[in-house]
């Protein structure tokens, strides 16, 4: 390890340098307090800490931070608290699965209340509770771009190191940490230059007992740090750090999902056709979608693979939108059963499919139809919007280890969240997530296409778009705003009966969508604003050029009258006139004809 001198920051560089922990220090297997201070007021940026960022609060991303990175840790169980003043936030921290055991009291919601006096406080109200812990990891919700990673790696070094942690940056992105009166104060006096460290603020680590000695987070000489990339360690403290924070996520890198070779997340827009239960249960009529599927250029086509019983329970009413499609005397499991295929119609359509050069997909409901089509080796699965908060058969599918294409109709951020973490926890398979609304048909005003950008910056996944509205336009448009995936459904007649049947395109409709979509990725272009090849030809014909607006003897003082702008553009641009103006003629010249650089005296134009 490295150790700068006078401040003495020690830095981890290498886990085998790291000294052993001192004898005495509470055990490993004890829990950590992870503590999100949390107040409702803010000087500077009024309701701060409720401020979202790619639609998540402040607090909340901070509670996320925690909750992440705790999943990793040993010992346990481990606790999130938000220590607040104000009840909005405090309902906040608890939708994002923090406990709030106490709100502060008036005298720590001032701006004069000290971190330490805070985490005393909330460490005293939850040792009344009998309860204790090895280290308190105090997360700010100022750095809403904190990797759960790294903190997770600064709790390791906490107990291998055995002495207080806080997160170090080599150059800090704002700028109010030197004027601080802290350390930050006193690493500005040795100089920051040439990778010296900084504190960060995103976090700080420290075992209650040291907490209660010392008073103090920081302890020159003794405090390790914790480097973390400069750009995670953006500070909230103004409304300009607000936007650079939300720009920074939604520049998040995306981790690509491979399936079956297509790269998600980095290559063409992925298209699914749903054939789902459209086939009304007749396999001829399942065949037939899945040409209609290949004929229109889909990536893939996607089934639904369920056993009512299993899915809906007796008595289950219907949807809305399923009344409205003429089932209107039956449950869920009445109108679900016809539209089931028999298990040994499964292999058929799965080679039908790799024979026509579209991937086979579907949607399990249950763990025997999981199985089932696990069977028939699908590249992935598919994860309806229904079961997102399903999270015993989500854990299920995950230990399966196949990619998985998760929709999100109905579900708050809060719920995603609380599925990618399910996910995460079973195996961690790769994951891709489609926006939904789950009405049939979806209004357009209901759409809120930009929701895309939100969850990938959020989640940093690659995100598409499962339509239901009408048309091809929202899935065209889904595209335009970057969108990696797009799920339609697909029907051999509209008329047809059954539940989907009305929101589904045609044949004809499918692929013209799919045509679109892939003219839109066209157009989508590099970003960069440059002139296309097509037009250099048009800007000689379409731009102009600078003419002699009369016959003008050598000598002559050139003035603005004298010059006049006429097509083609193939001489010397009107843009640079004012090289001319106020300098005297070399050459007699003629009305109309193209000035040129050497008609002026002396001219280097």
């Amino acid at each position: 390890m490295s150790r700068r001198r006078g401040f003495e920051w020690i830095v981890k560089q290498d886990e085998s340098e790291v000294r052993a922990r001192p004898t005495g220090q509470d055990s490993i297997a004890a829990p950590v307090c992870f503590l999100i201070p949390a107040r409702g007021g803010s000087r500077r940026v009024p309701g701060k800490n409720l401020q979202t960022v790619a639609g998540i609060p402040l607090v909340g991303r901070a509670i996320r931070a925690a909750r992440i990175a705790a999943a990793g840790l040993s010992g346990g169980p481990h606790t999130v608290v938000c220590s607040t003043d104000d009840e909005a936030i405090a309902e906040a921290a608890r939708v994002w699965g923090a406990e709030v055991p106490f709100l502060r009291p008036a005298a720590l919601a001032d701006d004069g209340a000290t971190s330490v006096a805070v985490a005393l406080h909330a460490l005293d109200a939850l040792a009344a509770d009998g309860r204790g812990f090895r280290a308190l990891v105090l997360v700010q919700p100022t750095s809403p771009l904190l990797d759960p990673a790294d903190l997770r790696a600064a709790i390791h070094l906490f107990d291998v190191a055995g002495v207080s942690v806080t997160s170090v940056v080599a150059s800090h992105p704002a700028s109010w940490h030197w004027e601080s009166d802290d350390g930050g104060l006193l690493l500005q006096a040795e100089g920051r230059v040439d990778g010296r460290l900084q504190l960060a603020g995103a976090f700080y680590i420290i075992s209650p007992t040291e907490l209660r000695a010392t008073g103090s987070f920081v302890m020159p000489g003794h405090t390790m740090g914790a480097r973390i990339p400069a750009l995670t360690a953006v500070d909230v403290d103004t409304n300009a750090d607000i936007d650079l924070a939300r720009c920074l996520a939604d520049a998040t890198p995306v981790r690509a999902v491979t399936v079956a070779g297509h790269s998600i997340g980095e290559g063409a827009c992925f298209i699914v056709a749903e054939a789902g239960v459209n086939h009304n249960g007749d396999p001829s009529i399942a065949h037939r979608l899945v040409d209609a599927a290949a004929d229109a250029g889909a990536d893939a086509v996607k089934f639904q693979t369920f056993d009512p019983a299993r899915l809906a329970a007796a008595g289950a009413p219907l949807a809305a939108y399923q009344r409205g499609a003429g089932e209107r005397d039956r449950d869920q499991r009445e109108m679900l059963s016809p539209l089931t295929l028999p298990n040994e119609a499964w292999a058929g359509l799965k080679a039908h499919a790799s024979d026509r050069g579209v991937l086979f997909l579907s949607s399990p409901f249950d763990e025997a139809s999981a199985d089932l089509i696990e069977g028939l080796d699908v590249p992935a699965f598919k994860v309806a919007s229904g079961e997102l908060t399903n999270h015993p058969f989500i854990a299920y599918l995950a230990r399966k280890g196949r990619p998985l294409l998760v929709s999100t109709g109905m579900a708050t951020m809060r719920e995603v969240d609380e599925a990618l973490a399910v996910i995460a926890g079973s195996g961690d398979p790769p994951v891709a997530l489609f926006h939904c609304v789950s009405s049939y048909p979806a209004d357009p005003a209901d759409a809120n296409l930009r929701a895309i950008r939100t969850l990938r910056a959020a989640f940093g996944v690659p995100v598409g778009w499962s339509d239901h509205t009408l048309g091809i336009a929202m899935p065209i448009a889904a595209v335009a705003l970057g969108a990696d995936l797009i799920e339609k459904h697909v029907t051999l007649d509209r008329l047809l009966p059954g539940p989907d049947q009305g929101a589904s395109l045609e044949p004809r409709e499918l692929a013209e969508m799919v045509a679109g979509i892939r003219d839109t990725e066209a157009a989508r272009g590099t970003g960069e604003k440059a002139p296309a090849l097509a037009e250099r030809a048009v800007a000689l014909a379409a731009r102009r050029s600078l003419h002699w607006a009369a016959d003008l003897p050598a000598g002559t003082l050139v003035t603005p009258a004298n010059l006049v702008s006429l097509r083609p553009g193939t001489g010397i641009s009107p843009a640079r006139r004012d090289a001319f103006v106020g300098r005297r003629l070399q050459y007699d010249v003629a009305a109309g004809a193209a000035v040129r650089a050497e008609d002026i005296v002396g001219s280097e134009a």
